[in-house]
Order: structure tokens, then sequence, then C-alpha cells
């Protein structure tokens, strides 16, 4: 994979905090709004999430595990709109309770990127949700889309 490729899913993927999650909601799309941390252990690549049952993403992910994350670069002058580096990645959603074996790292991986964080995680009604990427859509400007294998997303990370 070319060099600007990676460095911007590294960019996306390593120095973005917001993602909009999109679910299935009664049925009907929904998106919201969670900060995500990428974690790769062995070269599987899953994102964190921190989620509060009371929200609406975290009962539908609970119906239904499949989603979909994306990331945009943020917006500037110099860049239109429809130039805006983004990646969108269908994934697969998954509860990890804190007795699972990839709960303390999954929750490092967390608070390494949100340590102000902490707190929420005395709370009861917080759950960490690991989401494994099935592909990835890159936009890196116009006329620069393709679609990417999750390895490739795990590579770009592995490399900063």
């Amino acid at each position: 994979m070319k060099d600007s490729v990676c460095d911007i899913l590294r960019q996306l993927l390593v120095e973005r905090s917001l993602a909009a999650v999109g679910t299935l909601h009664e049925g009907r799309p929904f998106v919201s709004m969670v900060p995500f941390a990428a974690h790769l252990d062995a070269g599987r690549l899953r994102f964190v999430v921190h989620v509060s049952r009371l929200a609406a993403h975290t009962r539908d992910m609970h119906v239904s595990p499949e989603v979909c994350l994306m990331v945009t670069a943020a917006e500037s002058e110099e860049t239109p709109p429809q130039a805006v580096a983004r990646v969108s990645i269908p994934a697969v959603a998954e509860f990890v309770p804190s007795e699972h074996p990839d709960h303390a790292a999954l929750k490092a991986a967390y608070l390494a990127k949100f340590p102000d964080s902490s707190m929420l995680f005395q709370l009861g009604d917080f759950s960490i949700v690991a989401i494994e990427p099935t592909s990835a859509r890159l936009v890196a400007g116009f006329a620069r889309a393709m679609t990417l294998p999750p390895e490739k997303l795990a590579e770009a990370i592995a490399e900063r």
C-alpha cells in the first residue's frame, strides 16, 4: 500500500477521536457519535468504544451486531468538503465483559486515548465494545477511493 494511503489511514484511525457509528434502530438506519480507540494485537485490529446501555446505539448493537463506523478528517479551508479524507468501516460489534481475557487490553487502549474517561469505568451501565472491521472504503480525496480488507487497516496502524 502506498505510503500516502497509510499516512491517511493512520491520521484517521489513530489521530482522530470520534466516529459516526451506524446501527439498525428498530429496523431503520440510525447514526450516532462515539469516541473510539484502535487496538492492534497480533495483527488483529479492533476499534474500542465504551458505551452506556442507556444509549440507543448500545441497545441496537445488542440486537444486531453489524455496524458501520465512519471517521472523517477535519475540515479545512484548503480542502473542498467533497474531498475531505474519510473511511467507512463495515464491522461486527462484540460486547466484551470484564471477565473476558481481552478486556484489560481493550480497556487500556481506550484509556490511553481517553484518560479522563477512567471514572466512566466505575459506572455499571457502561460496556466495552470491540468493533472488528470486515472491510473498509477509504476516500482519500477526489478520484482516490478504494476498498480495503481489514488487514490493510491493521498494516497502516502497525506502521506508525
